[in-house]
């Protein structure tokens, strides 16, 4: 009579198939994500721009004019793209943990665009990755378990908009992209408060870029971005406050930012973004 096999022997063999299949969606996952980097970059427009001067700026509302001038300075080359470095912490609920978070953001300053590839870490036994991205007037995004396992595909009108809104508030580390365009326009709204409005095919945002005396962008609030809920997306009026200035690469932006869920209850703060590296692309 054949012995049957031993438990050690299934158990084992049943583990490294999983290990297997585990390590090879981790792999494909990995993959789907650079060629959603390397789409973009190739993206991004190669026509010559000119370079920055407050004579560009005249027509503009008064607090833009004063936030261009302090971020950039006469000269400056337009930026084509930029690889950001962040560290942040964020929570789900206000009697939630926080989690700690690393990305590596890849963002367009030609046209709407951006990817952002991240590492989310619950505890050492917990951890999860996720990709956002806007690219050619859509938006997307992924949730993975362990690297692997998908828990959220994100995509539709309200991912759309969220995603677009991501992307006009990133620019604060790319300030040349703020500049007037045929997809993005200014209106003046009082001395420190200017309106953003930017469009990209059916998909429209709007967002207040609030700039003090000084020319800093302190908040940047919006009703165009949704919040994610059990039942689904609510559209939410949303809060990024900026801090710690300091000159990268000659461009002042902020290394600290907040943000902020204006619930009808109170203020949720459920974000801190810390920049570590920025690295800018001229060509």
């Amino acid at each position: 009579m054949t012995e049957l096999p031993k438990l050690p022997l299934i158990f084992g063999t049943v583990l490294a198939t999983l290990l297997v299949l585990w390590a090879a969606s981790a792999l494909l996952s990995r993959l789907f994500v650079r060629r959603w980097i390397k789409r973009l970059l190739r993206s991004i427009g190669k026509n010559e721009l000119p370079a920055y001067s407050s004579q560009r700026t005249a027509s503009l509302p008064e607090p833009v004019q004063r936030y261009l001038d302090y971020a950039l300075r006469d000269g400056q080359q337009n930026i084509r793209y930029a690889i950001l470095k962040i560290r942040a912490r964020f929570r789900h609920g206000a009697d939630r943990p926080w989690f700690t978070v690393s990305a590596t953001e890849y963002l367009s300053g030609m046209e709407p665009g951006f990817v952002w590839d991240a590492f989310l870490k619950h505890h050492t036994f917990w951890w999860r990755t996720a990709k956002l991205s806007f690219l050619h007037g859509e938006g997307h995004g992924h949730l993975k378990l362990f690297g692997a396992i998908t828990l959220r595909e994100l995509e539709g009108a309200e991912t759309n908009h969220s995603m677009l809104f991501r992307f006009l508030s990133d620019l604060v580390w790319l300030p040349t992209g703020l500049l007037p365009t045929k997809a993005l326009r200014w209106e003046a709204i009082d001395g420190n408060t200017a309106k953003a409005i930017l469009a990209d095919g059916p998909t429209r945002v709007e967002a207040l870029f609030h700039v003090n005396d000084d020319g800093q962008v302190e908040r940047i609030t919006t009703n165009s971005k949704y919040r994610d809920h059990r039942s689904g997306f609510e559209q939410t009026q949303f809060t990024m406050r900026c801090s710690n200035y300091q000159r990268i690469d000659g461009v002042h932006v902020p290394t600290q930012v907040t943000f902020v869920w204006n619930l009808p209850d109170g203020d949720f703060e459920y974000g801190h973004f810390t920049l570590k590296d920025l690295q800018y692309y001229f060509r």
